[in-house]
């Protein structure tokens, strides 16, 4: 339930992806991320693309590396392949989901709500700033980067 008092209804939309990284589905999205209900399905469709589409182009070279070794779907590799598909799978999954929510709680002032239902943590510029880095932190993940990265100038 919403903090407007509005009961959340899950909508079963699946996302189709490209192939390689896993599907993707609003409903999925909505149960795991806690989303206010007042996000129309079109809306968190959007978010979810979009994230989608940026978290795809971060990976695309290591894509392009596990390509190269035969892999062709993660969540479907052979395990001989790649062990850790499952995790990788569950990694890339909370990437696009942070990534789409940061998204869509920046759009959350702009819903028209009643002043009693307002909650500003989900407004806050640092909640939105903590989902991208979630999200930043599952793509360094798959790309076997920690999370902080030290160069020698």
């Amino acid at each position: 339930m919403s903090f407007s008092g509005k009961p959340t209804t899950l909508i079963a939309h699946p996302i189709t992806n490209d192939g390689f990284w896993p599907d993707l589905d609003v409903a999925e999205f909505q149960k795991g991320y806690r989303l206010p209900a007042e996000y129309l399905m079109e809306l968190l469709v959007d978010g979810i693309t979009q994230a989608m589409s940026e978290v795809n182009l971060d990976l695309a070279r290591h894509k392009a590396h596990w390509q190269a070794a035969g892999i062709r779907n993660v969540a479907k590799a052979d395990p001989m392949l790649l062990p850790e598909r499952t995790f990788m799978a569950a990694s890339y999954k909370r990437a696009v989901y942070c990534r789409g929510k940061a998204f869509l709680l920046a759009q959350f002032a702009t819903i028209n709500r009643r002043e009693s239902a307002e909650h500003y943590a989900k407004e806050s510029p640092q909640t939105h700033e903590q989902f991208l880095s979630f999200s930043q932190q599952a793509v360094r993940l798959i790309q076997g980067r920690g999370r902080v990265t030290a160069e020698l100038i």
